[in-house]
């Protein structure tokens, strides 16, 4: 239990390495097929195929900022409605979601398959590559429509505590996606549009398995086009489109990129930059994971005003996730070798010694793209947009062509390969600039650092931070809350109801929460106190347990059930629950 200094919060904790597992797996399933694809291309079909696919990338990447738009505007907004625990409001984002998502399915489908030449022209393919690039695009964009759906589907799944859904049907794809791959290679012979089908097939299934939840009874979300809230449309696409920016300018620096690497290290070369952005994606996967965890639990904290549990946050995903990234790195290196033999099984290639190289030294950016990626989805969730945008933009373009540019012709192509590290160290300062700008000096503590406000949440002497791990915890926070809440002003019989209210919810969830599994479980509890009253906020990581609908269906004919609950929602003046994310959150207001 801890007051006037950062809690060790375990609940937030917990729930930050249960989203983010399902985050690097997600991303790091496209990597996987990724994987797949260029395998089967190197092995089965020619080194030039993966080269052709590489060249694809940039409209894979323009397709992921499209969607990005939608992910990270509606992440944001949800998130701050389930942060003031208005889950209705939520569920108006999810139906707004999903149907923007279809509709831009259905128009880049339709592009894709009246103009695949044009398309290939604009990636970049030359004569020899066009055919090819053009067969890709018109097997690919088959898949847009669940991609897009999917996108938007993963992220509310986990809202729903339904991770295992997820883990399930990243397993089943990556396993349709090898026996589909080779069925339509090697069986049927269709060479590149073969793997495209395959990639497209499995969008399919990959949407079909995380679609059938919502045809349940169980989810909390359910789609209703008379929920949804168009007026957000423009709220969504300006917070979403710094993501969305960054997607596009990284679009526009392959396609740049791949010029520049063509001049100076040929189609080897080229084979060598795509065999990375198939792999590379693995070995970024827990970056980009923690970035979409710490924009999902920000807008929460924001939403709440939450300031202690933000500044946990951005502890924890900079040391234990660091330590994480460091480790990732040096295993880059040492398996660059045998990862270079997945895509180029001959060591005498120039195309095997290139790639063995440009692994290496793209290793040392990954720790700078963590914090990028920390950085970036921080000043989304904050609606810093215009530093977001910055950072978009050095991101995605300028930080590492301006290098490429300079090196290239002095150390040919080794200069392109050390833009990545380089563009990570110009790209991670644009946040501490944008901080001195924006508090016009250098900022004086972790809260400034944070462009957290002193008008945001409420100051730290009129809240009262609690970790309660047992029920001695229980018994020991009561006295301390209403000792809180007579310092600050009210009357002894509220100061008593709020020690009343806290020990038997917090002492229910104890007996009847804690041992109900196998499972470790904490509680944070939150005592805050605001000019409408005290506010008990109590949140668990047990199984689901609403005490407000239980105190609604109450039996009158057997008043000894649930006493508890019922002397609690007869003394607060407010009395509201919700689940998400797999947490119990449970707000008590004592006026």
């Amino acid at each position: 239990m801890m007051h006037g200094k950062l809690q060790n919060n375990k609940v937030l904790k917990r729930l930050f390495f249960k989203l983010l597992p399902v985050q690097i797996v997600l991303f790091g399933m496209g990597s996987i097929n990724s994987i797949i694809d260029g395998t089967i291309a190197g092995h089965y079909i020619d080194e030039r195929t993966v080269g052709a696919i590489g060249l694809f990338y940039a409209v894979i990447t323009i397709i992921g900022a499209i969607s990005s738009i939608i992910l990270s505007g509606g992440s944001v907004i949800s998130g701050n409605h389930i942060g003031c625990g208005d889950i209705q409001k939520a569920g108006g984002i999810f139906s707004l979601c999903i149907v923007l998502s279809l509709m831009l399915g259905v128009i880049t489908t339709l592009i894709c398959v009246c103009f695949p030449g044009p398309i290939a022209t604009f990636c970049g393919a030359d004569d020899s590559l066009k055919e090819s690039v053009a067969q890709y695009a018109r097997g690919y964009c088959l898949g847009f429509i669940p991609m897009f759906l999917s996108e938007q589907l993963s992220y509310f799944l986990q809202v729903e505590n339904q991770s295992r859904r997820s883990y399930v049907s990243v397993v089943v794809t990556i396993f349709c996606n090898i026996a589909l791959n080779l069925f339509f290679v090697k069986v049927l012979d269709l060479g590149i549009i073969g793997l495209a089908y395959a990639t497209s097939a499995c969008n399919w299934i990959f949407f079909l398995i995380l679609v059938s939840y919502y045809f349940s009874d169980k989810a909390q979300l359910k789609f209703s086009l008379g929920s949804i809230p168009w007026e957000k449309t423009i709220d969504l696409i300006k917070i979403g489109s710094p993501s969305a920016l960054e997607q596009l300018y990284l679009a526009v620096n392959s396609l740049t990129m791949n010029r520049i690497i063509l001049k100076y290290g040929g189609a080897q070369a080229l084979s060598a930059r795509a065999s990375l952005e198939m792999l590379g994606g693995f070995f970024i996967a827990a970056q980009v994971g923690c970035g979409a965890v710490v924009k999902t639990l920000s807008s929460v904290y924001i939403g709440e005003e939450d300031r202690d549990s933000i500044k946990y946050l951005m502890k924890l995903v900079l040391t234990k996730i660091m330590a994480l990234t460091f480790a990732i790195m040096i295993l880059m290196m040492l398996f660059s070798q045998t990862m270079a033999l997945i895509f180029f099984p001959d060591k005498t290639s120039d195309a095997y010694v290139l790639t063995r190289q440009l692994y290496v030294i793209y290793a040392l950016a990954l720790p700078l793209i963590l914090v990028i990626q920390i950085q970036s989805n921080y000043l989304q969730a904050t609606q810093n947009n215009i530093a977001a945008h910055v950072s978009s933009v050095v991101d995605g373009y300028f930080a590492t062509i301006i290098p490429a540019v300079v090196l290239a012709p002095v150390i040919g192509i080794l200069g392109v390969w050390w833009a990545d590290p380089i563009g990570g160290v110009i790209t991670a300062l644009v946040y501490p600039i944008y901080a001195i700008i924006y508090w016009k000096r250098i900022p004086r503590n972790t809260d400034e650092w944070l462009l957290l406000r002193d008008d945001f949440g409420v100051k730290e002497d009129d809240r009262l931070c609690i970790d309660i791990t047992g029920m001695e915890d229980v018994i020991g926070s009561s006295s301390r809350i209403q000792s809180f809440v007579e310092e600050r002003g009210y009357s002894h019989r509220t100061a008593f109801f709020s020690a009343l209210a806290l020990e038997e919810m917090a002492g229910n969830i104890v007996s009847y929460g804690f041992g109900a599994d196998r499972k470790k479980h904490d509680m944070d509890v939150r005592v805050v106190s605001t000019k409408n009253g005290v506010l008990l906020r109590i949140k668990d990581d047990c199984r689901a347990f609403n005490p407000v609908e239980m105190n609604q269906i109450f039996n009158p004919d057997d008043p000894s059930k649930n006493i508890g609950i019922r002397m609690i929602s007869k003394i607060a003046d407010e009395f509201s629950y919700q689940n998400t994310f797999g947490l119990n959150v449970l707000t008590i207001v004592i006026k």
